[in-house]
């Protein structure tokens, strides 16, 4: 393992600390401004966080910080500035010796943003860094007052780490009240009851805090439309956004900085305050703990804003609106797993006993995906609502690169940099580095996903992932497939977990890339995506045995739904002698599937990855979606069957199962009501088809198809009636084991599917039938489907 060091945050030190004084949670107690942050609490994590330490003794001393309002000066390797620094607004200056470094220095000298550096010995003077670009150290950019930003003031940026001492704290939020001594910022996310209409007795604000004010403390209007027209202002000049009505567009936003760091939080007061003008604009739309679109809004009404039905109204980007996507964090498996993402994007936590149980000092805490990049408020937040400290964790799992699964990953690195603490960041190498060769020594030079501007993820990743085999890390277990489609480098995961309730482990499936995204349509560089996407939710349902759904999308999985509806159960005083939790709460098995031998068929996990399977795979998607043109219609087809096979040798691997066609009630549980139908997500729900039937088997067909798509290949695509000369790719050679995954024709009754399996034995070589979807061909006779 390789940790980077990192120079520029242990600069000297320059600025006297001042006296640490009170910071709060959203779940405090100071009266007036302090809401519950949720009823009643989750259980707590084993490892409760320890108390703070001590605050650093007087002579410690802090970066300075300040907000950049005029566009840097740059000529003879000098450059000069104008910040609204914590004690008053200066005309910073340094000597940079070269323009080159002046450059690098300018570069974060953007308008807007929040900074920190070294004073220099003279007066208004800035100290050089080592690395010129880190002369100055962004913590936070305004841009403009559209812009909604949100930081915890315990977790996320602050200012950098100096002498072996974390920086002092920063939070940015809506403003929402005031007092002469305290100041109330948030996200105006405010829960009055559940979802079964049981009001709770105090509002849940999880992501609001309040914080005590110094008596001297600094302000600031920020004039984000003019920069350079930000002045010094008063505290009683503040304005206090109106209420926490969605419809209350205009909100008061605020940039705050403490006079120590989070080590001494419970002491900490505000010294400096940056308000925006003009005050930034909401979206105006109503906010729920579930999914925008969630069946579960049903029963609510109507807007009387815009007159919609609220189960209609889709919510506003989370880019542009952070605040849309939260929801209530939950946990899963007792002190061991934890749901800790928003109501759109899934993040999990584990803790990890490392196989002693009774020595907590070797445990991990490991965190699978990071979410969106605006969003880390509500993940650090949700992580102490459940009893964890963010700064625990030891490992970060990334499944692929896209923005809105590593996007707070420099944020939490960054943090535990300035704790100095140490973390480990996984991920796969094939989309950090790209593939240059699959797993059956096929080379390959294909571009991962990670954007090339993501450098310092790619620096600070110390592991990349072993592929189908597990890590055992005692009561928690993690196995990574490589599975390219939705990106080259995707991977899913499979979690094994200790119950302590029955000391059984528990197999939890994470598909880490479910998007279709571009690869609705074949073209030059979808093709042999297409095909491993397909490959990979074949190779799932075939290969592994999973007892719940851990979803990466929540609007794919309801699993945010479920908790909601386990909650409201738990609620309902009818059932306080009768509780029930996650494991009881969510389904193994579908229940509107049929029984073999007093067992259902389908797992609520292979009956998710049908779902999307069905949607690349089939004739249907074309006509339900003008954007989509399945590879049944339009390709590409594996090398050397574009024409299909009347009959062609192949050796079963496996003995074959009956593959269920996707069932639109998901986690249907009769014993909670707002589960008892089970929930139906919006998306592709054309593919319902719980009547059609496929026998699936791991098969080695004896023909000139390798597992890949050749580089180069051209095919006629029916569909879009036209050639297209692919990139090649691995498709089934993403696994060492020979052969692949095929299933038959859609069969209309179980009877059929039994009939068919009742044929196969592994090691058998048969003759069959392939369309050039690589679909086997269902006779007349079906028995004789392998003959």
């Amino acid at each position: 393992m390789k940790s980077i060091n990192r120079p520029w945050r242990l600069l000297p030190v320059a600025i006297a600390a001042s006296a640490l004084l009170a910071c709060g949670g959203g779940g405090g107690g100071n009266p007036g401004f302090f809401f519950p942050a949720q009823p009643p609490a989750p259980a707590p994590a084993p490892n409760p966080p320890a108390p703070p330490p001590p605050a650093p003794p007087a002579s410690a001393s802090f970066r300075a910080a300040g907000i950049v309002y005029g566009a840097p000066e740059v000529g003879g390797g000098q450059v000069s500035v104008a910040v609204l620094a914590q004690d008053g607004p200066r005309k910073l200056t340094l000597d940079a010796g070269s323009s080159d470094n002046a450059a690098a220095v300018a570069a974060a000298l953007v308008p807007g943003n929040l900074v920190d550096w070294l004073p220099g010995e003279g007066d208004n003077t800035v100290q050089l860094a080592q690395d010129p670009a880190r002369t100055f150290n962004v913590i936070l950019r305004k841009g403009s007052s559209a812009n909604a930003q949100f930081d915890a003031a315990k977790y996320g940026p602050e200012v950098t780490r100096n002498n072996d001492v974390p920086g002092p704290m920063v939070a940015a939020g809506w403003i929402y009240g005031k007092t002469g001594g305290t100041i109330t910022v948030g996200d105006g996310h405010m829960v009055r009851a559940d979802q079964a209409g049981r009001p709770y007795t105090v509002p849940i604000k999880r992501y609001e805090e309040t914080y005590s004010v110094s008596p001297d403390v600094k302000v600031f209007n920020v004039n984000t439309a003019s920069y350079g027209d930000s002045a010094a202002s008063d505290y009683a000049s503040i304005p206090v956004t109106a209420d926490y009505h969605y419809s209350t567009t205009s909100r008061q936003a605020a940039y705050l900085l403490f006079d120590s760091n989070h080590e001494a939080s419970e002491k900490a007061k505000v010294v400096a305050i940056w308000y925006f003008t003009p005050k930034s604009t909401s979206d105006g739309k109503p906010v729920w703990d579930v999914p925008s679109l969630s069946p579960m809004l049903a029963d609510k009404g109507n807007d009387p804003i815009s007159g919609q039905a609220y189960v209609d109204i889709n919510a506003t980007g989370v880019t542009n609106a952070p605040y849309t996507r939260s929801t209530e964090p939950f946990e899963m498996v007792k002190n061991t797993m934890y749901y800790v993402g928003d109501n759109e994007v899934a993040s999990y936590l584990f803790v990890a006993d490392m196989g002693t149980p009774a020595d907590k000092s070797d445990d991990k805490v490991i965190k699978i995906d990071a979410g969106w990049p605006n969003s880390g408020y509500q993940y650090w937040k949700n992580m102490e609502l459940l009893g964890l400290d963010p700064r625990s964790v030891t490992d970060i799992w990334l499944t692929h690169g896209h923005g809105d699964h590593y996007g707070t990953v420099v944020e939490q690195l960054r943090m535990m940099d300035n704790a100095g603490k140490p973390i480990k960041l996984w991920a796969s190498k094939e989309e950090s580095s790209g593939i240059q060769q699959d797993q059956r020594g096929n080379p390959w030079n294909i571009a991962g996903a990670l954007p090339a501007s993501e450098t310092e993820i790619r620096a600070r990743t110390t592991d990349f992932y072993k592929y189908d085999e597990w890590y055992d890390y005692g009561n928690v277990q993690i196995m990574v497939i490589w599975a390219p489609g939705h990106t080259p480098g995707t991977t899913n995961m499979l979690f094994r977990v200790k119950n302590p309730d029955d000391g059984k482990f528990y197999t939890f499936g994470y598909h880490g890339g479910y998007g279709v995204g571009s690869l609705g349509s074949p073209s030059a560089t979808s093709g042999w995506l297409r095909l491993a996407f397909q490959a990979g939710f074949s190779y799932l349902q075939q290969s592994l045995e999973v007892d719940f759904v851990s979803p990466q999308h929540t609007n794919q999985f309801p699993i945010v739904e479920v908790y909601q509806g386990l909650k409201a159960y738990n609620r309902d005083p009818a059932n306080v002698g009768k509780q029930m939790t996650m494991l009881e709460a969510m389904r193994s098995r579908v229940y509107d599937s049929p029984e073999i031998g007093g067992v259902k068929i389908t797992s609520e996990f292979a009956n998710q990855l049908e779902k999307r399977r069905s949607v690349v795979s089939y004739a249907t998607s074309d006509a339900a979606n003008p954007s989509y043109k399945s590879i049944e219609t339009s390709g590409p087809f594996k090398p050397g069957r574009e024409n299909g096979y009347a009959s062609v040798a192949a050796t079963l691997l496996d003995g074959g199962k009956i593959v269920q066609g996707f069932v639109g009630p998901q986690n249907k549980n009769p014993s909670i009501p707002l589960l008892a139908n089970g929930i139906v997500t919006a998306t592709d729900q054309f593919t319902n088809d719980p009547g059609g039937y496929y026998v699936q088997v791991a098969i080695q067909v004896q023909d000139s198809y390798a597992g890949y798509l050749p580089e180069n290949t051209t095919q006629f695509s029916p569909g879009l009636n036209r050639n297209i000369t692919y990139r090649g790719g691995p498709v089934e050679s993403v696994h060492a084991k020979p052969g692949e995954v095929l299933r038959t024709q859609r069969l209309g009754s179980l009877a059929e599917a039994q009939q068919i399996l009742a044929t196969l034995q592994a090691g058998r070589t048969v003759s069959i039938g392939l369309t050039p979807a690589s679909e086997i061909v269902v006779p007349t006779d079906v028995t004789q489907t392998f003959r």
